[in-house]
């Protein structure tokens, strides 16, 4: 696998992210930079592709650039100063995970870097003023003597934060769904939660843990097509008209069309396009039936539709749980696939659904 491997549809998503995204091979050569890392680092996007990590961060600590290297496709998230352009280093939080669909001798990873600076400045500013305060009275001047515990347990903070808002990003990474994030303000949020409950279901289902994998990052990019949806008609508190809701309903073909004819994205296609049909036929764009839905679509149709339904939207309040759960029940043979009801209803049992019952 080169670079040239990498998909137009696939390079336009990591260029909307709004973390620094690179794909680096196994020897950590850059075959890819989105706009992002490029202006995190103070250079043009096209002096990053073709370069080393070690090159590139030639300047930084040798002992921690190791450790990103050796911990590269694990997940695992270091802090680290990315040197830029004239001598200085940003701080960021890096980590990187090994690229669904290469192999041991050919690995490609992809990897995140989130700026931290504003964190950083934060930190700093509450310890200066800490002890500006600490200088007032012999009380504070006590507190004083607790700054370097107080500064460990501020940067700790700072990094769970940190941390936490990264989440969504390396989510993204997997299947970048959060292209679509402009469209709803909880999109990142309900996409996360989709893949979450379709992993919980895939499980009940008996389905191995690398069909569960795979549904939990086909899931994730079920409404991806909804980038092509005007915000007016997404947005409209109140009724649709036949047009609006048939501009709605060509996000499913939308989404199949951005998730290219790449193999890797054979199953988030299938879900993209058939998440909307029903058990009996009743649904779009297909009007498949039963069977003939592929399972990944029939598990995310259940999960969307409770996730939808315990959900405030423009044009609904949310419902309470158990109302929501009732509707499954009842749609049961008719929306949704049976079989993939019962799991559903046993995951939300178990507690790996939220909402109580």
């Amino acid at each position: 696998m080169t670079g040239e491997d990498i998909t137009l549809p696939f390079v336009e998503v990591l260029d909307a992210l709004t973390c620094g995204v690179a794909v680096v091979d196994r020897v950590g050569r850059i075959e890819y930079a989105n706009p992002r890392l490029a202006e995190m680092m103070g250079r043009a996007p096209t002096e990053l592709p073709g370069q080393t990590l070690r090159r590139i961060c030639a300047t930084a600590n040798p002992t921690d650039l190791e450790r990103v290297l050796t911990t590269l496709g694990t997940g695992v998230e270091r802090e680290f100063h990315l040197p830029m352009a004239g001598g200085a280093h940003r701080p960021v939080i890096l980590a990187g995970r090994l690229l669904p669909g290469t192999t041991n001798d050919a690995a490609r990873f992809v990897v995140t870097v989130q700026d931290i600076t504003i964190h950083k400045a934060q930190a700093a500013e509450a310890r200066e003023q800490f002890e500006e305060v600490a200088t007032l009275t012999d009380t504070v001047m006590t507190k004083a003597l607790r700054l370097e515990d107080y500064s460990r347990e501020l940067e700790e903070a700072v990094r769970q934060r940190t941390a936490d808002l990264h989440e969504a990003n390396l989510e993204a990474i997997t299947m970048l769904a959060v292209a679509s994030e402009a469209k709803d303000a909880d999109t990142g949020a309900h996409v996360l939660r989709i893949r979450k409950y379709a992993e919980a279901v895939a499980r009940w289902l008996g389905l191995n843990d690398v069909e569960v994998i795979r549904i939990g990052y086909s899931a994730i990019l079920h409404d991806v097509g909804k980038m092509q949806v005007p915000d007016a008609i997404l947005k409209k508190p109140g009724i649709l008209t036949e047009e609006e809701r048939s501009a709605v309903e060509q996000h499913t073909l939308a989404g199949e069309r951005i998730l290219s004819k790449a193999p890797f994205f054979a199953g988030a296609r299938q879900v993209a396009r058939s998440h909307h049909e029903n058990w009996d036929g009743s649904g779009y764009p297909d009007r498949l039936r039963g069977d003939a839905i592929p399972l990944p679509a029939r598990i995310v149709r259940v999960v969307d539709t409770y996730d939808g339904l315990i959900a405030r939207r423009p044009y609904k309040a949310p419902w309470p749980a158990a109302q929501s759960l009732e509707y499954i029940r009842e749609n049961s043979g008719r929306l949704f696939d049976p079989r993939v009801v019962q799991a559903f209803l046993t995951a939300h049992a178990a507690g790996e659904i939220q909402g109580g019952g």
